[in-house]
């Protein structure tokens, strides 16, 4: 028994030493893993201190490592510092190797496939230095599902969680009815939707997470009804209506990318949808060399110039140099001599754009200007061009003017 012990011990810290390597690792084992799933997992090698983790949960016929390799997410993680985890399904479950999302037994936080995943994070938070408070989800659709399920059944474990083309919270709950949740054709109300999540947590007085959303306006397999219906479950959930707060026709200047906003009666944002016109059922990219680029184009990855996988950490804010716009937020009407700016990088091109009440008297094309303001606000945008040809684009600063 002493040399099984040992044996165990060393292989344990054999796998451990693997985890800087710039590969997925398996673990094993990790619990009773009641869902027959694999632990596969990435750490960057260059983590200190507590760190965020994400899971990240595959599409149907994909495997953590195409998954990670498409997606991009090992890229951020090492620019970043944070931790991967990649459940994977078993073909002995699946035989299409999706996450069961549409089975009763795998919609509960007491068995299957989401009492898998928190064995899995809970064993990383005993063995590695996990941030307990920054935890998110995404997965790709039945891994998108998948990412709906836990955020409903498991609320106090993650912060934010995403849904790739993806649906709502037991939108099915057997394989018969599956086929109609992905075709569209399940519709509740915000109240009904909410009530299948708040049902799973009596008691539970905590804050949900907050959500995003990627839906393909063109996608033929799961229909973008699910994206509505999904919002209508999580703004439901935190207590606010289905109808969006602020909306853009084009974000960031990409024609086919809109994005909705859902804000709570606080003004969190707790829905966030991108709608990402002409892409079909796959992971929208933006390939390349610079730090918000990346992913590797494949049968559900498509370089659309927007990367979501980026976007999504943008959400999370695990971002670690985070490019921001500093200065006033409130201002007067008529008030002038309003300093803003971004960080300096040398020979840089800075392209400003001021909202329809303000105009820029002074630093116009550089990293700090000049602002006077008439009676209207709105957002103020940045798109800085480096040598190198990197674009980085600043979350937008909005400007409200008081009378």
């Amino acid at each position: 028994m002493q040399s099984r012990r040992i044996i165990f011990s060393l292989l344990l810290l054999q796998a451990l030493s693997l985890f800087s390597q710039d590969k997925l690792i398996q673990i094993r084992p990790f619990g009773s893993n009641p869902g027959n799933l694999k632990l596969m997992f990435y750490d960057p090698g260059n983590i200190t201190e507590k760190a965020p983790l994400v899971v990240v949960l595959h599409g149907c016929t994909q495997t953590a490592a195409s998954c990670a390799e498409q997606t991009g997410w090992n890229k951020l993680a090492k620019q970043n510092g944070f931790f991967i985890l990649y459940p994977e399904q078993l073909i002995l479950n699946n035989a299409e190797n999706c996450f069961n999302w549409y089975r009763s037994g795998d919609q509960s936080k007491e068995k299957g496939e989401p009492a898998s995943i928190l064995q899995m994070i809970s064993y990383l938070k005993q063995h590695q230095p996990i941030d307990s408070t920054r935890i998110y989800v995404i997965g790709l659709s039945a891994g998108g599902a998948m990412s709906s399920i836990l955020m409903a059944v498991f609320p106090q474990v993650f912060d934010k969680g995403a849904v790739m083309a993806g649906g709502p919270y037991k939108s099915a709950e057997s394989v018969v009815k599956a086929g109609p949740a992905m075709l569209g054709m399940v519709s509740k109300s915000p109240e009904d939707w909410g009530n299948l999540v708040r049902e799973q947590n009596p008691g539970y007085r905590g804050r949900y997470p907050a959500l995003l959303v990627f839906h393909g306006g063109a996608d033929p397999v799961v229909s973008s009804n699910n994206a509505n219906q999904l919002i209508k479950q999580w703004t439901d959930i935190h207590h606010t209506d289905y109808e969006a707060d602020e909306h853009q026709e084009q974000f960031k200047g990409h024609e086919d990318v809109e994005q909705s906003i859902y804000k709570d009666q606080h003004g969190r944002d707790v829905v966030t949808y991108y709608r990402i016109k002409g892409l079909g059922h796959a992971v929208a990219l933006d390939t390349g060399h610079c730090p918000n680029q990346g992913g590797k184009t494949g049968l559900f990855a498509v370089n659309k110039n927007f990367h979501s996988t980026w976007w999504a950490a943008h959400f999370f804010g695990i971002l670690k140099a985070e490019y921001c716009i500093t200065g006033d937020t409130v201002v007067n009407a008529g008030q002038e001599g309003l300093s803003y700016a971004a960080p300096f990088h040398e020979n840089a091109y800075y392209n400003w754009k001021t909202p329809a009440g303000m105009w820029i008297t002074s630093g116009d094309k550089t990293n700090a200007i000049v602002l006077s303001a008439d009676h209207t606000g709105g957002y103020l945008e940045l798109t800085e061009t480096r040598p190198d040809g990197c674009r980085y684009e600043a979350p937008a600063l909005r400007i409200r003017v008081k009378e």
